[in-house]
């Protein structure tokens, strides 16, 4: 029998045991192969502004997924190598060399390979244009489905290349295991001890210190304190990780051991010597699949909570559908003609005088930084304007009512010690004085200055009567701004292109929620859609990592499960040993990775989303769109859990029936 006929013999009988692996690879060939035909498609590029890019962002994805695949690929088929132990050693007595049955091994990598390959290509290509749509619907507002089907062959060829390198990679490391064992330890594979995992306490104690102190410095308040400590959060974070699961969890399972009321009940003595023996194994595994899980979960939680609040984030930034400085009655006339010709519908429309004061303060430093003095000129409303224009707004800010000789304070970032800062504050006039005794955080009301004070109406007209309250100028003419709202602002393609033209040259500037809102999608868009496929592929992998190891551990613990059934064992107490063996292997690092997850998106809160997210605490508001994510994920892995346990049960009860 020559090696091509022995290879794919041996892929029918163990075509079970490659169906996962299959379907994981093809699905990363799939993804590989969407992001560089994506990066390639004329329609998506002629339909992004910024074509560099979203191809730096896609191709920077595309290599982190590759690297990742790599080491799923090659750490799956070196377990797949060590399960097969007796089925080797039978090769080596009959006088197969080590480096011929390496290269039986490596023809079958290729010939699982290359099929794989074919599959998660095919299915590149039968779905390119659904993917090209689907990345448009996320990223445009405009999109209307209107793209051709299109194949790429560079894609095609690139994809292939890659692969076809890292399986070749996998089938050197396949000969490099071979090479590792002797034919008497192939034989006694399954009967030989992997070795009491003890850990320890010091381990233990020093993994929880280490993965704190990360959870501390993520959630420090900070931006530039979290940016420069993000380095050392990771360190920490992964290296606690690996500590706890090579020294810390062996510990707790030794403890369990030592409480004999919890060891001996039910089927514990079983599950739990059972996860403890196997601990040395699948140490290494279960951390890197907390760490990975971590990423992934991050990734989509990130992506899903950018996309779900872009629009929330256009007006936070805008607050109107259009804003222009200037008003002439021509233009005036020419905008209302505009809206007219697209038959929309203008549902409101304010002229608003944009007003300084310079009031005499104290220099105020926040993190040895100069935030406020003389220098600085605040816009300036009394409360019953600022009521009017928050009315007129799409902002979610509320109403106010200011006592005398008080002040609200507003600014447009998200800034720690602020309120420390200001709050209390006075702020010297010609003949009076205001206490701030409010912050607020609004990009709406500045209208291109930082700083916004709201008066108390009669303080306002004080003011304005003593000459300290001054109309804006710029080009040597009073500025004031247009603001208006109007029905379908922020998918009217046309209506925006026509108001554009309208008012380029004619007034000083102007922004469009149109524009702002495009541009937000076309950028969170591909960053929800990159972490769908980023978190896919993690996902895939890590489980059906996992799977390989149990399904792997089940070959080689038939026999303990036939002498337990020979002593009484039942078969529900069987599936109960089963049940609890599995559940910490797949749940315990998917809780540890979102763990992890929750304070990798506070830190995310920090740089980013507490200046994007117009809420008093906008962590919270982060938790609730992350939490719809990870229950997503946790969905997934049980599926990926109950597949395992019903294989897992099923070749153990082949030999114990």
């Amino acid at each position: 029998m020559n090696l091509l006929t022995l290879a794919l013999r041996n892929i029918r009988l163990n075509r079970k045991k490659y169906i996962m692996y299959v379907f994981s690879m093809g699905f990363s060939i799939f993804t590989v192969y969407t992001f560089l035909a994506l990066m390639q498609n004329n329609y998506v590029k002629m339909a992004f502004q910024f074509d560099t890019r979203y191809t730096m962002i896609l191709t920077s994805f595309g290599v982190i997924i590759l690297v990742f695949v790599l080491f799923f690929l090659i750490s799956s088929n070196n377990s797949f190598i060590r399960a097969r132990k007796k089925e080797i050693s039978t090769y080596s007595l009959f006088g197969m060399t080590n480096l011929r049955i390496g290269k039986l091994l490596f023809l079958e990598t290729m010939l699982v390979g290359t099929a794989t390959l074919a599959i998660g290509i095919g299915a590149g290509i039968f779905f390119s244009k659904l993917m090209a749509m689907f990345l448009l619907d996320l990223c445009l507002t405009n999109f209307v489905g209107d793209i051709s089907f299109t194949i790429d062959p560079m894609a095609m060829v690139v994809t292939a290349l890659l692969f076809l390198i890292i399986f070749c990679m996998m089938g050197l490391s396949a000969l490099r295991v071979i090479y590792q064992f002797e034919l008497v330890d192939l034989f006694k594979a399954d009967k030989i001890s992997e070795g009491k995992q003890k850990g320890s306490v010091a381990v233990l104690i020093l993994s929880l210190i280490l993965i704190t102190s990360g959870y501390i410095l993520a959630s420090i308040n900070n931006s530039m304190v979290v940016v420069l400590g993000a380095i050392p959060i990771l360190i920490l974070v992964i290296s606690g990780t690996y500590l706890f699961f090579w020294g810390g969890l062996p510990k707790v399972l030794g403890l369990i051991k030592r409480n004999k009321r919890v060891y001996y009940g039910g089927v514990n003595l079983i599950s739990v010597s059972a996860v403890s023996h196997r601990m040395k194994s699948i140490a290494s595994v279960m951390a890197t699949i907390a760490v990975l899980s971590a990423v992934a979960a991050t990734a989509i939680a990130t992506g899903f909570t950018l996309y779900s609040n872009a629009e929330r984030n256009t007006y936070s930034n805008i607050g109107f559908d259009l804003v222009y400085y200037g008003e002439k009655v021509a233009l005036q006339d020419e905008m209302h003609g505009v809206f007219e010709t697209n038959h929309v519908n203008i549902n409101r429309k304010d002229i608003v005088e944009l007003n300084e004061v310079d009031p005499k303060t104290e220099s105020i430093m926040i993190r040895e930084r100069k935030h406020l003095s003389d220098e600085d000129s605040f816009r300036v409303y009394s409360e019953t304007k600022y009521n009017s224009l928050i009315m007129a707004s799409k902002n979610n800010l509320e109403s106010v009512q200011i006592p005398s000789g008080k002040a609200y304070y507003i600014f447009p970032f998200s800034q720690e010690g602020i309120e420390d800062a200001m709050l209390g504050l006075e702020l010297d006039f010609q003949d009076s004085a205001v206490q701030i005794m409010k912050v607020i955080r609004s990009n709406v009301p500045g209208f291109g200055l930082d700083h916004t004070l709201i008066l108390n109406d009669r303080d306002y007209e004080v003011l304005v009567r003593s000459n300290e309250i001054t109309p804006s100028q710029m080009n040597g003419r009073t500025l004031t701004a247009t603001v208006i709202t109007y029905e379908a602002a922020l998918s009217n393609k046309k209506l925006n292109n026509e108001l554009e033209e309208a008012l380029t040259g004619k007034v000083e500037r102007y922004r469009t929620a149109y524009s702002l809102y495009n541009e937000s999608m076309e950028t969170f868009g591909l960053i929800c859609f990159i972490g769908f496929f980023m978190s896919g592929v993690f996902i895939l992998m890590t489980a059906s990592l996992l799977y390989f190891k149990q399904v792997m551990a089940a070959e080689e613990e038939r026999h303990q499960y036939k002498m337990l059934r020979r002593i009484g064992m039942e078969d529900k107490t069987e599936r109960q040993v089963i049940q609890k063996r599995l559940l910490p292997v797949f749940f315990i690092p998917l809780a540890i990775g979102i763990i992890h997850s929750i304070f990798a998106m506070k830190t995310a809160d920090t740089i980013i989303f507490s200046n994007m997210i117009p809420v008093e605490n906008s962590y919270l508001s982060v938790l609730g769109f992350s939490t719809v994510m990870y229950l997503a994920y946790a969905v997934v892995y049980g599926v990926f859990y109950l597949i395992t346990k019903s294989q897992y049960g099923r070749l153990v009860r082949n030999e114990s029936h």
